[in-house]
């Protein structure tokens, strides 16, 4: 790995991880994740989760919702970097190139 990628990928590792975890706990204090199958019928925000329904305030529902956006795109920009990283080659088995 090159200075350049440990200076990129080691931030950004750190970044979908925290990520990651926060959206798993969001997920636990309110039972369950709006992304991607919740649903706004008449008034109420409703999320289907393990076979029961939970309703949710608007708050609750949208706080969720775009939190799982945003995790897809944190790991959507961390594989589109990985992916630069790699045909730029800063990214390479240090020990098969010797």
């Amino acid at each position: 790995m090159s200075p350049r990628a440990g200076r990129i990928a080691l931030p950004m590792v750190a970044v979908v991880g925290l990520t990651f975890f926060s959206f798993i706990a969001h997920t636990f204090m309110l039972g369950a994740s709006a992304f991607p199958g919740g649903k706004h019928i008449g008034g109420r925000y409703l999320v289907e989760e393990h076979g029961r329904t939970i309703e949710l305030t608007a708050q609750q529902f949208w706080a969720s919702y775009l939190h799982g956006v945003l995790m897809v795109c944190v790991f959507a920009a961390a594989g589109i970097t990985i992916l630069v990283l790699y045909s730029k080659g800063d990214l390479r088995d240090e020990w098969r190139d010797k």
